[in-house]
């Protein structure tokens, strides 16, 4: 992400997003890459604290300079558009630190009431990126390529997320390419070469 919207973020660090799905839902391009992902809150009936239901990434604070530039680059209001959140920063790095870090934000009574009071206490107040538009909401995913797929792994890795959401994101079936694994990686070298050239 740094690389490729070149941009300075004044502070991370991994964290969670409960109540909310990795999907893959933004149409891309049929063969080249074929879809990318977004960030859909669950449906109120569903347990927001269900460990299907949090998504793990990277909070980043940045400069109002570089939102911008993450915001326009990214497609925002036409491919994406703005969602407020709370996420839970992680509590350690790796192996079990989203579990942990959910456990804590869940108690032991199990009462989802005074977890969602919890996380609006604990919480930081932060956006991410869904679908645009309504249709893709609800749509069904497409599975991106394998580069996407490894973009978003090294990703996690790199920020040592919970090591069973790496899993998770190892275990996504990609979709069929035309062109080698697709884009996604070769665009992410581009941007570091240049980067290393400044």
């Amino acid at each position: 992400m740094i690389n490729l919207r070149n941009i300075t973020p004044l502070a991370s660090s991994a964290a969670m997003l409960p109540g909310h799905e990795l999907r893959f839902n933004i149409p891309g391009l049929v063969g080249i890459e074929p879809s990318s992902a977004s960030v859909e809150p669950v449906n109120r009936e569903m347990d927001a604290f269900d460990k299907s239901h949090v998504v793990h990434g990277t909070l980043y604070k940045l400069s109002e300079r570089d939102f911008e530039t993450i915001c326009s680059t990214e497609g925002v209001p036409f491919a994406y558009t703005l969602h407020r959140c709370r996420v839970v920063p992680y509590i350690g790095d790796g192996k079990k630190a989203g579990e942990e870090c959910l456990q804590k934000l869940l108690g032991s009574d199990g009462d989802t009431r005074a977890n969602l009071q919890s996380l609006d206490e604990v919480g930081i107040p932060a956006f991410t990126l869904r679908a645009a538009r309504k249709e893709w909401r609800s749509s069904k995913d497409t599975p991106p390529s394998q580069s996407y797929l490894n973009v978003l792994i090294r990703g996690a890795v790199e920020f040592q997320m919970d090591c069973d959401y790496v899993a998770m994101l190892k275990n996504i079936k990609p979709g069929k390419t035309l062109i080698g694994n697709g884009l996604a990686e070769q665009s992410l070298k581009w941007a570091e070469q240049r980067q290393r050239k400044l």
